[in-house]
């Protein structure tokens, strides 16, 4: 856009054309106002154009905008407008700014900001992102008025300024997320683990007749004034593979509920429609299994699917690989096809050769049955398998209700009717689902079925269970 079209009439312009107008209108019956009109509009028009002179022989001021490279999902975050003013004379702007609607909302508009001569002015506002993947800006628009006020300059940011959401991780890098035996405390649950020559310290207890003098902890004797051994236990590292679910029936979305504001429906609708997906909380299970697992000292790898191996991370067993899952997780978006448990299994059977953990994080209602069974079955012979199947909440509803009980007792009969068909369908499914994950047990899998935002929790509980031989329950 050239410099003449990025300038436009100001309010005030257009408030003094409409006087000079109404002065106009008013010499007609008024015979003395005559020889004013021609004099005003000579003044009005001599001004306006002095005043588009002097704006376009100025250097434009300059606006952009400081973004992140990277942010998480439901954490703040900073945004920097920077205004710079290269002029001698103080601006006066408006300021509005095209940002996704996930990040903020409403978009933040400044109506009236005074930058001062030859200095730059920051504005700031704060964005909580609610959708992973890579997030755009458009251009931020300023408006500049003119030295006599009567024009304004459209200055714009440059666009494409963008921030990659990622997954939020700040909970699970706290102390207690990464030493094992607090993350059991927290679960309730108990180890069960076999005590020997091991290298890893375990506890202290009193010493027995036969126990080796060099396993004596003097300083802990000298404390208690009784014999102290140190004991030891064997740290087996194992494999663990995350399968990763990323189908169409993944993007469906699992609000936690919510609740009412004072905003009204609106907010409350935008809330749902940013809601994480299944997706969403396959991707927090799958983190947490992966931090868990590296702080256990395992090695951890990681395949994402849908009809094909859409991403794989090769097993790795430094806490430093943590980015690596993170990066790797950060775009994974729902596909528009169905999940491929054939290929998927082929492929986990052709990459991991050795005896390892498979965790499979999935939705599997539209897949046929033998193509979910056989495949998992087959899988679960040569691997442990963890079958972790994300519900629909409506099936929730739908088994606390009953199929008849929840019925609509309001409208007419035809509304009641659909009602009615509605829930013989949900009850089809959910009698479909529950014998497919009784068919999976039977195979040896280890099925969890649960709700979307129970899934983190139940997952680790499971996968401690199973990965640490220890029994859920507490004291």
């Amino acid at each position: 856009m050239s410099r003449i079209g990025r300038i436009s009439p100001d309010p005030s312009l257009v408030a003094w054309a409409s006087g000079w107008l109404l002065l106009a209108v008013a010499s007609v019956p008024l015979i003395g106002l005559r020889p004013l009109v021609p004099i005003a509009g000579l003044l009005l028009v001599s001004a306006a154009l002095a005043d588009v002179f002097l704006l376009l022989r100025e250097e434009e001021p300059t606006l952009f905008r400081t973004v992140p490279e990277k942010g998480a999902r439901e954490r703040e975050e900073e945004i920097v407008l920077t205004v710079r003013n290269p002029l001698p004379r103080p601006l006066e702007l408006e300021l509005c700014e095209a940002v996704p609607r996930d990040l903020v909302s409403p978009e933040p508009i400044w109506p009236s900001l005074p930058v001062e001569a030859g200095a730059d002015l920051r504005i700031g506002y704060v964005i909580r992102p609610c959708v992973r993947g890579e997030r755009i800006w458009g251009r931020a628009v300023a408006l500049v008025r003119s030295p006599f006020g009567l024009w304004r300059r459209r200055i714009e940011s440059p666009e494409g300024d963008r921030i990659l959401v990622q997954p939020e991780t700040a909970r699970y890098l706290r102390p207690e997320a990464l030493d094992p035996q607090r993350v059991l405390a927290a679960l309730g649950v108990r180890p069960k683990r076999a005590r020997g020559e091991g290298l890893e310290f375990d506890h202290l207890r009193d010493y027995v007749i036969g126990d080796e003098p060099r396993r004596i902890d003097w300083p802990a004797t000298a404390r208690r004034g009784r014999p102290v051994v140190r004991t030891f236990r064997q740290e087996e590292s194992r494999t663990i593979l995350l399968a990763v679910d990323r189908s169409r029936l993944m993007g469906t979305r699992s609000p936690s509920g919510v609740p009412g504001d004072p905003g009204g429906e609106g907010d409350a609708a935008q809330a749902r429609a940013f809601a994480p997906t299944k997706l969403d909380r396959a991707v927090d299970t799958a983190l947490a299994l992966v931090f868990a697992s590296l702080a256990a000292g395992d090695r951890v790898g990681l395949l994402v699917f849908d009809r094909a191996v859409a991403r794989f991370v090769a097993p790795l067993a430094h806490r430093a690989s943590l980015g690596r899952f993170v990066d790797a997780l950060s775009d994974v978006q729902p596909g528009e096809t169905e999940a491929d448990y054939r290929r998927v299994t082929r492929e986990i059977l052709s990459r991991q050769k050795k005896r390892a953990m498979i965790v499979v994080l999935t939705d599997f209602m539209e897949v046929d049955r033998e193509e979910l069974i056989e495949p998992m079955s087959l899988l679960a012979r040569r691997h442990e398998v963890i079958f972790v199947a994300l519900r629909e909440p409506i099936l929730e509803q739908l088994e606390e209700e009953g199929i008849g009980d929840g019925a609509s007792r309001k409208g007419n009969a035809k509304d009641r009717r659909v009602d009615l068909y509605r829930r013989i369908v949900l009850a089809d499914l959910l009698r479909e689902r529950e014998g497919r994950l009784v068919l999976l047990r039977r195979q040896g899998l280890a099925v969890l079925d649960v709700l979307p935002g129970d899934a983190i929790a139940g997952t680790l509980n499971l996968y401690m269970t199973l990965r640490h031989g220890l029994r859920p329950g507490g004291g």
